[in-house]
């Protein structure tokens, strides 16, 4: 029977938890660049939503000028 040399052994375990990290790394990279897209498509839509609310506030405005101007306060 063979004894493993301690020196051998511990370079595994080095290599395999330099793996570990390099997937681990991997993974918070994954996750960063799909968070940095939702903030990327939420930004869009909020300045969609902006961009129509302001639209029909301005409807709202013109309308409430319109009665005003016609006497109906």
């Amino acid at each position: 029977m063979d004894a493993i040399d301690p020196s051998f052994a511990a370079l595994d375990r080095i290599e395999a938890a330099l793996a570990r990290l390099a997937a681990a790394t991997a993974r918070a990279k994954e996750v960063r660049l799909a968070a940095a897209a939702e903030t990327v498509r939420l930004e869009v839509d909020n300045e969609k939503l902006r961009e129509a609310v302001g639209e029909a506030l301005g409807q709202l405005d013109g309308l409430i000028a319109q009665v005003e101007a016609e006497g109906g306060q």
